[in-house]
């Protein structure tokens, strides 16, 4: 299916400024910029993280990132659409977990292809001092208590994403060479 407008995802460990580039990407290109899990899968979230089991949880992810998937069809009609995390994220996080996850599940024709898949990365002294000054999540405690953030960042270099490198701060870098990557 073809759209007006392309779907960019922003994919990443917590803390390496996704959100920020996301939003000022989106202002730049007009567009909307979308965060998963969409609403209702927000709405319970923290009751999944908390209490199912990875493959449970990564099931309860991938739903939201189907319905995630029909609203920004919706979007692409009239605004191009910045996406914080999508599909790679899920897939890469609970591979990092052990899931043993098909691929099938992950290739399925119900998802809607990015346009453009950015990996954003820093260093890491830089993102886990940025982790701290925003106040940690559940999740970043969990990520941290099982050291699989650095297992999380080698899941994603697997799908050879376009690498941006956001260690400097300055979120209006990644943002030109983002816009530059995208209008070659």
């Amino acid at each position: 299916m073809n759209f007006n407008y392309p779907l960019i995802v922003l994919e990443g460990l917590s803390g390496v400024g996704k959100t920020t580039i996301g939003g000022i990407l989106a202002k730049e290109m007009q567009g909307v910029l979308y965060k998963t899990p969409p609403e209702p899968f927000l709405s319970i979230r923290d009751v999944i993280d908390k209490q199912a089991c990875n493959k449970a949880r990564f099931v309860f992810y991938l739903a939201g990132i189907v319905h995630a998937a029909e609203e920004i069809k919706g979007i692409l009609i009239n605004k191009p659409v910045i996406c914080d995390r999508y599909l790679l994220t899920t897939t890469c996080y609970h591979l990092a977990l052990g899931v043993d996850i098909d691929d099938l599940m992950i290739s399925a024709s119900c998802f809607l292809k990015p346009d453009f898949s950015f990996l954003i990365v820093c260093e890491n002294n830089v993102r886990l001092k940025r982790l701290k000054n925003r106040g940690l999540s559940f999740n970043d405690v969990q990520e941290q208590k099982l050291d699989i953030e650095q297992k999380f960042l080698v899941e994603y270099k697997k799908f050879n994403l376009i690498e941006i490198d956001n260690s400097a701060n300055n979120p209006l870098i990644a943002v030109k060479t983002i816009l530059e990557t995208i209008n070659k």
